[in-house]
């Protein structure tokens, strides 16, 4: 047990000394940046991304990519704001919401692990068809006058807490389980490791792969049901480049893009330094442009200690 916390500390550590240096310079130059309302700011402007990432997690993990998760969060928002400008309950949209993430992410499963399909070119594809389809439901247009119960996911309250922040802490909560404590989640480190050896010692990487892009759907339908309470309507652009951030956020909290490897902890941090990173720049009144240069060069930074990391083990396995 010792052993497994320092080894996770250690790869942790690159992530976490990144994150801690970004609120140092940023508490040092803005007055503000070390409040508890900012930090609640912070998780919630970062709230939608941050459910992406989680679901992408599993799919990584499992050893895919899925670049389709911005579109689904926009063709799942402009869906429900069809459904509510035609006088559809909060309660039946939301499971709609969710079926039809479900269901997207079932339909790429299925192309990945039954058809063997390429994810990455696969999920471009239905990345554009999504997003062509969110366009054509909303005729281009954003969908406003939403009702206050339906936007409560992405603006509400509960306990003194936003509602996002609530849904950021069950959810990474409950993947860490599932990805570290479950037989599921063993299953999706054997597959995203070695899939033939996982199917040589009787576990059905198809299976898995299937039920993990379907999970990913499913969290990314949350994320827009989010982003949709946080706007206050239902627009078909959102979630544009989202699925990007997300993949970013992976890479730098260490979870390696060829799957196995990682969990959702690398994912929270790579999170929060994301989020740090856009607030504390937005606080230090610098123009955005700024933000997109330092993002590429904290994502550089991790793609370096990543490929520093798998030298050194292909230098130990080597050695042995």
């Amino acid at each position: 047990m010792k052993e497994t916390l320092r080894r996770e500390l250690r790869s942790h550590a690159p992530a976490g000394i990144m994150l801690a240096a970004l609120i140092f310079v940023f508490a040092a130059n803005a007055e503000l940046f070390l409040s508890p309302r900012n930090f609640i700011n912070i998780l919630m402007q970062t709230a939608p991304m941050c459910l992406l990432a989680i679901g992408l997690t599993f799919v990584v993990m499992g050893g895919n990519l899925d670049l389709s998760g911005g579109a689904v969060i926009a063709l799942v928002s402009v869906v429900c704001g069809k459904m509510l400008s035609g006088g559809a309950g909060s309660i039946l949209t939301f499971l709609t919401a969710l079926l039809l993430g479900a269901l997207l992410g079932l339909f790429n499963g299925i192309c990945v692990a039954k058809l063997k399909m390429p994810a990455f070119i696969l999920t471009m594809a239905t990345q554009i068809m999504i997003r062509g389809m969110a366009l054509a439901v909303s005729g281009g247009k954003t969908i406003y006058g939403l009702p206050e119960s339906f936007l409560f996911a992405g603006s509400g309250y509960l306990l003194g807490l936003p509602v996002p922040v609530w849904l950021l802490i069950l959810l990474f909560a409950g993947s860490y389980i599932i990805l570290q404590q479950t037989v599921f989640g063993y299953h999706i480190h054997a597959v995203g490791d070695n899939a033939k050896g996982a199917r040589m010692a009787g576990i059905s990487d198809t299976r898995v792969q299937i039920e993990v892009f379907t999970l990913a759907g499913l969290l990314y339908a949350l994320a827009a049901v989010v982003l949709t309470g946080q706007l206050g309507a239902a627009v078909s652009t959102s979630g544009d480049g989202m699925e990007m951030t997300a993949l970013a956020c992976l890479a730098i909290g260490g979870i390696s893009l060829s799957g196995g490897r990682g969990d959702p902890l690398g994912t929270l941090l790579g999170c929060l330094i994301i989020g740090v990173l856009t607030n504390g720049v937005n606080m230090l009144n610098l123009s955005p442009y700024y933000t997109t240069f330092i993002r590429g060069m904290v994502i550089f930074g991790a793609l370096v200690i990543e490929c520093v990391r798998l030298f050194r083990n292909r230098k130990g396995e080597d050695e042995l």
